[in-house]
């Protein structure tokens, strides 16, 4: 059964992630599937235009301010539309008008597909994070986890709010918050920061299968529509190998919104209404608030869209640019002021270049095969995608799909079997992973997936609309509805065979989200951080950045001095107090600056594990043999966790051993 606070922190997400942008997408005059899908892509560009407002005016971050400027910008544009439709009605069937069609049957199906995926995903995530409440032993969770809790705490939102995880100079260190943004809205309505962000993670099937089921129907494809959920929510290299590994959920959350993201191109390009245009601009500048390269993702397939549309010769080029050149523009003019550094500024990031770890036929043969690192196929969602990309090629509207995806597959292949300069070149944006480009290569399969369970279901229906035939009258609903009856047949045969995979994919999930503790921070930790907490209050207390003890703030409530982990090199450098107590905070005894440094963060207590989140010795020499530091005094131990009293000891002439700094 459903625990009751994990179902109203679901129900919170779902609908600040669709409502709000709902009512926008009808304010817009869109309707049918194509509002619907569209609506969470909406939602974020009125949360980039609540992130923009509440800066200006200096307000905090809550769901009432942030609830005020969605208002305003919803009442303006209806009044806005309505205004241009008393001057200018629009004529019956224009562009970008029409009424969704393809029949009841299928549209009342695609709804259910939508809840049958949405259902998936939601048991896979919640039943893999332990109720929503496990925290992620990745590398990147407490970061993530952590720029949610600043955000709620602070009131304070915009990219720059995430260099004070680790005290930087306002401004020193940039990275996009939108997701992070959503996230502290659901934490303060009901939550925590780490339930919300895995609330958010478990809607992605929701918000993925809304997209798809509107693009589909926008491309005339009703039928495939009604299944594309289902066939997305049981893969498990998009969304859920991404959601827990890393974890990368900035850029898993990001690519959810492709879909969207071309189902409101496409209605921009057939309406070439100002106000559509301006709406596709800002929701294209969120999107890379959400991650710049889920925007970049996003333009590819737009990009395949377009120059599909051209190639066809559906629309000309100089009409198209006219509406994509301002949207453009727009999205630069919004987005660039925000994230700019964190795109230019080599000195705020890391460059990644992973090595070749397969050769280009395995990861071919693993991508089509449904295998990509993992130990068996998902034969079950193969077959259909295979079979969907043998037929889909009929549909001339689908065709750019295929380039697409097959944009995503080459660099996927040459991320994982290459290396190089071009190499680097090409997948650089996607910090050269792999895993990235497998994400976006299954969500265009899930499309083909789908085409090919249609295909299934409609041999499948031919076989009953013979039998039916043979049995007279009295099943003639059976005859009219038979390809429906058969893609049904077939939907429920993959879920009785596989399960949809629920089980597969849940246990993959657990390897990072593990029951009961383990890894970076566990049960033994969380004890500690209760603890803590009587010893501290709500701190800051001084802690390693690599040792997992920064989950003392949403486990605990207790302040760490270090909000995420630190790479190496550091970069952009830590302030110098911060550096020093990183280098040589066991040098407490006999340096004066090191106790400079500690007066200066304003700490009492020091909290550290003997666990570190990449295992192994921690690389911060500073917290390496703090027992053996006399200024130091433990006041809790407990299985590798001890909490030290920063008491200390009149200075020593020389360092011992054990002190970090030369």
């Amino acid at each position: 059964m459903l625990d009751l606070n994990v179902f109203l922190t679901l129900a919170v997400a779902v609908l600040l992630l669709v409502l709000p942008g709902l009512l926008l997408s009808l304010s817009l005059r869109m309707r049918g599937w194509a509002a619907l899908a569209a609506s969470p892509l909406l939602t974020f560009g009125l949360v980039l235009i609540g992130i923009l407002v509440v800066g200006l005016l200096g307000l905090d971050w809550t769901p009432w301010s942030a609830g005020a400027v969605a208002a305003v910008v919803v009442a303006g544009v209806a009044a806005g539309t309505a205004w241009r439709a008393r001057r200018r009605p629009a004529e019956v069937g224009a562009p970008g008008d029409r009424p969704d069609d393809g029949g009841r049957l299928w549209a009342v199906l695609a709804g259910v597909g939508t809840l049958v995926g949405a259902a998936i995903g939601f048991r896979t995530v919640v039943v893999g994070t332990g109720g929503l409440a496990s925290p992620n032993q990745g590398f990147d969770a407490l970061f993530h986890v952590n720029l949610v809790e600043t955000i709620t705490r602070t009131g304070q939102v915009g990219p720059t709010v995430a260099g004070e995880l680790n005290g930087y100079p306002e401004g020193a260190s940039v990275y996009p918050d939108a997701l992070h943004a959503m996230a502290s809205l659901v934490d303060q309505f009901d939550g925590t920061s780490l339930t919300s962000i895995n609330a958010l993670m478990a809607c992605i099937p929701l918000v993925a299968g809304l997209g798809l089921v509107g693009l589909l129907r926008e491309l005339g494809l009703f039928r495939a529509a009604a299944v594309a959920p289902i066939t997305l929510a049981a893969t498990t290299g998009y969304p859920f190998d991404l959601i827990w590994r890393g974890p990368i959920w900035v850029f898993v959350f990001g690519i959810t919104f492709v879909p969207a993201f071309l189902v409101l191109l496409l209605r921009t390009l057939e309406r070439r209404d100002v106000a559509l245009t301006a709406t596709f601009g800002v929701s294209t500048a969120a999107l890379a608030l959400i991650h710049p390269s889920a925007a970049l993702s996003a333009a590819v397939f737009g990009a395949c869209l377009v120059v599909g549309r051209w190639v066809q010769r559906t629309s000309p080029v100089g009409r198209d640019l006219l509406v994509l050149l301002p949207a453009a523009v727009l999205a630069a003019v919004l987005a660039l002021p925000l994230i700019g550094k964190a795109l230019v500024d080599t000195s705020g990031g890391t460059v990644v270049d992973w090595p070749a770890v397969q050769s280009a036929g395995e990861a071919l043969g693993e991508l089509l095969l449904y295998n990509y690192d993992s130990e068996y196929p998902q034969l079950w969602l193969a077959v259909p995608a295979l079979v969907g990309i043998a037929v889909g090629w009929r549909t001339r509207g689908l065709r750019w799909w295929y380039a697409a995806t097959g944009i995503v597959l080459v660099l996927c292949i040459l991320a994982a079997a290459y290396e190089g300069p071009l190499v680097q070149l090409l997948t650089g944006p996607w910090w050269n992973d792999r895993f990235r480009f497998e994400g976006l290569v299954f969500l265009g399969l899930a499309v083909f997936a789908a085409i090919g369970v249609v295909q299934i279901g409609g041999l499948v229906g031919a076989l009953l609309h013979t039998v039916s035939a043979r049995l007279g009258d009295r099943v003639a609903v059976l005859r009219t509805s038979a390809v429906a009856v058969g893609v049904v047949v077939v939907v429920v045969l993959m879920g009785v065979l596989s399960g949809f995979y629920v089980q597969e994919n849940r246990e993959r999930m657990e390897t990072a989200y593990v029951p009961g503790g383990g890894g970076a921070v566990s049960t033994v930790d969380v004890t500690a951080f209760r603890v803590l907490g009587d010893l501290a209050g709500r701190g800051p207390v001084l802690n390693d950045p690599n040792d997992g003890s920064a989950w003392m703030w949403s486990l605990g409530g207790v302040q760490p001095v270090f909000g995420a982990a630190l790479t190496k090199p550091v970069k952009p450098p830590l302030p110098d107090d911060r550096q020093v107590v990183v280098d040589g905070l066991n040098c407490l005894d006999s340096s004066e600056r090191v106790r400079e440094a500690v007066e200066d963060l304003g700490v009492r207590y020091v909290y550290s594990s003997e666990a570190t989140i990449l295992g192994g010795l921690t690389p911060n020499e500073g917290f390496r043999d703090l027992a053996s530091v006399a200024s130091l005094r433990p006041v809790y131990e407990q299985d590798g966790a001890t909490i030290y009293e920063i008491d200390p000891v009149p200075l020593q002439e020389s360092p011992d051993g054990s002190c970090g700094l030369s």
